[in-house]
């Protein structure tokens, strides 16, 4: 999540936009709210301010209430989500479906990823903002960075199930799309041609070779996680073995 200087669309100040995963861009805060099923401004500073009498933190708020002025929908909020996907010429249906999904399944999954979680996670995604707001106000102080309780661990097996999970994602799309061009031309299914056993194969061998995490050409990839264990001394190996990397920037 971050916050934004700008005059776009009319409105200018600080816009506060989020980051979801699969999606290519950044989506609006209030956008975001309005997917989730909270449309009327009320409902959204509910979750966000605690206190309406509160003018510094609504006036930080106004940029981005008016930059998702013109979506006053859920599913205009849900279509606005889905065009900036993966799913490229899909139906309206479909990019509000994907929009669902990926609100449900990747957004907060430690929330929940039940079907009616979505006032879970905009009463957590508020508190988000809200922590955001007091720190940039100057009534909180900014998280630090090097305490352990700020930090989380990626070991190595989250590491290779969200890999696989996201070449399993690839892999089913691959078998969505060739059955989709087999009924549209009138052609037999041929499941050794539809399942290609390589896409996991292919995905998991590449990431462990080079240690580029992720899908080979796409964004999003971590360079640097499997290196070869340095076994030059015993000291040497217990050093590799102990290092920890910080992806966070050094700005």
């Amino acid at each position: 999540m971050l916050s934004r200087a700008g005059a776009k669309g009319g409105s200018s100040g600080q816009y506060i936009r989020a980051t979801l995963p699969y999606i290519r861009t950044e989506i609006p805060i209030i956008v975001v709210f309005r997917a989730l099923g909270f449309v009327a401004d009320k409902d959204i500073l509910e979750h966000i301010c605690y206190d309406f009498n509160d003018t510094a933190m609504m006036e930080l708020l106004r940029p981005s209430l008016e930059e998702a002025f013109v979506i006053q929908n859920q599913q205009v909020a849900l279509d606005y989500i889905g065009k900036r996907g993966s799913t490229v010429g899909v139906t309206r249906e479909k990019r509000i479906k994907y929009a669902k999904e990926i609100l449900q399944k990747e957004m907060l999954p430690h929330v929940g990823v039940g079907e009616f979680c979505e006032t879970k996670k905009a009463y957590f995604f508020g508190y988000i903002i809200h922590r955001l707001l007091l720190c940039a106000l100057g009534r909180r102080a900014e998280d630090d960075r090097d305490h352990y309780g700020n930090k989380r661990l990626d070991l190595a097996g989250p590491l290779l199930g969200g890999l696989f999970r996201m070449l399993f994602r690839k892999l089913t799309k691959d078998v969505r799309g060739y059955l989709q061009k087999c009924v549209d031309n009138g052609k037999e299914i041929n499941l050794a041609y539809a399942v290609k056993a390589k896409t996991i194969t292919s995905g998991l061998k590449y990431s462990l070779a080079t240690g580029n995490w992720g899908q080979a050409n796409t964004a999003g990839v971590r360079a640097g996680v499997s290196q070869v264990l340095n076994r030059l001394t015993y000291a040497s190996t217990l050093s590799h073995l102990r290092r920890l990397n910080s992806p966070i920037g050094r700005e």
